[in-house]
């Protein structure tokens, strides 16, 4: 029996309600520990931001130890920005908004706007007609690419080749987008963009007097630039693999999608760490409200109740040269070479 036939019978005999079942119980928040986690990552983060702006002016070789654990925690505040997001944190809305809002700044991710795209996200994913609404990479099958411009599949190749998914699609896609305003967001996400615009306008004129572009770039852009980095390679890893579950309207299952098209990867302690345990990421779709501090327990607990493949975190670089969607064989592949 292959993966795929084991998968749908699993499917048919109700695997998902036992598993909802079982995860349910890790969606209790310890608020003791979600207090410790923020305010470590808030004071850890801008201790080592002010440590860089010291070490930039008295001992250069300090940034080698400031710049990666501001990284760090440009890593753990996104983490906890997106588990605000889900209502995972803290148990009101407003506690979760202050919290979000205070960890997205430091990281330029207006909280109210990835709240928006990312429930968009988790909403659509793996749903061929609502890619529209999915702001997950721009996946396209292979018979829209084979039917696209020459301009089109020349800039689909450029979005999604190794070198620019990891140089410029990151600050395009985090630094750039998040920038804008647009039709499609709700009111709270364009007035977020705009109030933390016009906030970072203001700090960075103040700042510009006190400090030089060049110590800016080096204490505060360079370890954003590296946060960026880890998170497209993480973002990419979620679901751009080959099994991975795409299907038209029609076809289209919420806890199908949310399990079988996001990854379980096999990671070492420091990179589960550092992402928040986001490599348990088709537990996290099934189940978003479970806060990231339980998503180890919960899939301990959840086992093989809905069978999954571990995919090594260096697999991911290999999955980089996935990039369209076959309709007819159910996986990601490489874009199909011209026929002569």
């Amino acid at each position: 029996m292959t993966y795929e036939e084991h998968r749908k019978m699993n499917h048919s005999k109700g695997n998902f309600e036992q598993a909802i079942t079982i995860l349910k119980a890790f969606t209790s928040k310890d608020i003791a520990r979600g207090n410790k986690l923020f305010l470590s990552t808030l004071l850890f983060l801008w201790m080592s931001l002010f440590l860089s702006h010291y070490f930039y002016d008295h001992l250069r070789w300090g940034l080698l130890l400031t710049i990666p654990i501001s990284t760090m925690f440009m890593c753990r505040s996104y983490v906890i920005e997106h588990d605000c997001g889900h209502g995972s944190f803290y148990r009101s809305n407003t506690s979760n908004f202050i919290a979000g809002t205070l960890m997205g700044f430091g990281i330029l991710i207006p909280y109210s706007l990835w709240k928006f795209i990312h429930h968009s996200h988790h909403l659509h994913v793996g749903n061929l007609d609502q890619r529209g609404l999915n702001p997950e990479i721009w996946t396209m099958t292979v018979q829209e690419y084979e039917s696209s411009t020459l301009l089109k599949r020349l800039a689909y190749r450029f979005m999604r080749s190794k070198f620019t998914r990891f140089t410029i699609v990151p600050s395009i896609n985090l630094g750039l987008v998040f920038r804008f305003m647009h039709p499609k967001f709700n009111w709270k996400a364009n007035v977020s963009v705009l109030i933390h615009d016009l906030v970072y306008v203001v700090l960075f004129w103040k700042l510009s007097s006190l400090l030089s572009w060049t110590e800016l770039l080096v204490i505060f852009y360079l370890p954003l630039v590296l946060f960026y980095f880890v998170a497209s390679y993480t973002f990419y890893a979620q679901h751009q693999f080959e099994e991975t579950y795409w299907e038209h309207d029609a076809d289209w299952n919420y806890q199908e999608a949310s399990f079988h098209g996001a990854t379980f990867i096999a990671a070492p302690s420091w990179y589960c760490w550092l992402t928040g345990n986001v490599v348990y990421h088709n537990i996290h779709h099934l189940m978003s409200g479970i806060p990231f501090y339980h998503l180890p327990a919960a899939a301990k607990a959840l086992g093989q109740t809905i069978p999954y493949r571990l995919i090594p975190l260096g697999e991911v670089w290999r999955m980089l040269s996935l990039k369209v969607w076959d309709e007819q064989q159910k996986k990601l592949v490489p874009i199909p070479r011209k026929k002569r």
